[in-house]
């Protein structure tokens, strides 16, 4: 095959098919998703030209030892490690080949492998403990978890069934990005409001005329002015995202249902309103064939839901200032402000209009 220019983690996934590496940066190589060996070397796939990889063994999480995938993956699931599953095949790669280089035992050689991998659902304690009960072996004591009370649990913030268990550390949760059909077109934003429709991600991504990974240089300024006065505790924060790492993404054949963003839960609810399932049903009975509709890391930072900014002062007997953003075309914030004053009812709250991002 000649070399276009392709990365690492477009051949496996575009090409080959291999969905355990996922896409959630794509190509920052700053989230660790697509974590793959090779040479037995812990490697970002898609930061890694494949030029680079010829002649070189390359091993995805369907290649490791049977043994060892299934002992790490039963320790995640045992430990609660894992929440949707997007970021956990990667993680499960690295701390495999850290287990071959040098054993699993070493906390400390854990949380520095951890450190190339953003999982922010679970945190790192729980990952620590799958990573001790893997490094006991087969052998060891089950704690016990109620997968199906996590399950629950998990539903809550999504509103949509999520699957706990082995199956879903392994990343084979039923991701939209991982089910699209053979043969889909794919759509991403043109940035002009519409849509660039390609054969493949890379050439709706060059119709789009769209640079992957490209990072703003105009410095962070939160929006809002901190009240006045002398407050020993003061806190100004800007528009927060709600930092998932699965990319929004849906599919949809011509009169089909879509996919659904919000496959097993995860998002923290951010991806209940998620368009793309209208456009990707459109843009299949427009074409006449299945669409698969794809946002980038960027176009999920700049376009998803914001938690409002504040900026804060407050004092030890519990009363100050909080001041809260309200852009235009957001919701009424009286709910957020009844749900603040249960918790501190000795602070004034201020509703101050503001610019979106």
């Amino acid at each position: 095959m000649a070399d276009d220019g392709s990365s690492l983690l477009e051949v496996l996934r575009e090409r080959l098919g291999v969905r355990s590496a996922k896409d959630g940066c794509s190509p920052q190589g700053q989230c660790g998703c697509c974590t793959v060996l090779v040479d037995g070397s812990a490697r970002v796939a898609c930061v890694t030209p494949a030029r680079r990889v010829a002649g070189r063994r390359v091993t995805t999480l369907e290649g490791l030892d049977p043994g060892v995938r299934d002992r790490w993956a039963a320790a995640f699931a045992d430990a609660g490690a894992s929440q949707c599953g997007f970021c956990t095949p990667g993680i499960l790669v690295r701390l495999a080949a850290l287990e071959t280089r040098q054993g699993a035992g070493d906390e400390e050689a854990v949380c520095r492998a951890l450190a190339a991998h953003l999982c922010r659902c679970t945190g790192w304690r729980t990952i620590l403990e799958a990573a001790d009960l893997a490094a006991r072996g087969p052998g060891r004591p089950r704690p016990g978890r109620d997968l199906a009370a996590a399950a629950r649990r998990a539903a809550v913030e999504g509103g949509t069934a999520q699957a706990v268990g082995e199956e879903t550390v392994l990343g084979r949760a039923g991701f939209a990005e991982d089910t699209w059909p053979a043969g889909a077109l794919v759509a991403v934003p043109d940035g002009t409001g519409g849509w660039a429709v390609g054969d493949s991600l890379g050439a709706a991504r060059r119709a789009a005329g769209k640079v992957q990974g490209r990072n703003s240089t105009v410095a962070v300024r939160p929006p809002l002015e901190l009240p006045p006065g002398a407050f020993p505790v003061r806190l100004r924060t800007s528009f927060v995202e709600p930092a998932y790492l699965e990319p929004d993404a849906s599919w949809c054949a011509p009169g089909g249902t879509p996919a659904s963003p919000l496959a097993n839960g995860g998002a923290f609810g951010s991806k209940a309103r998620s368009t793309l399932p209208a456009v990707a049903r459109e843009l299949a009975d427009t074409h006449g064939r299945p669409v698969r509709v794809v946002l980038s890391r960027e176009d999920v930072v700049r376009t998803g839901p914001k938690r409002p900014p504040v900026a804060a002062g407050l004092r030890a007997d519990g009363t100050g200032v909080v001041r809260v953003a309200r852009t235009p075309g957001s919701e009424d914030l009286a709910g957020w402000i009844r749900a603040f004053a249960m918790v501190l009812p000795g602070v004034e709250v201020e509703v101050v209009d503001a610019e979106g991002p």
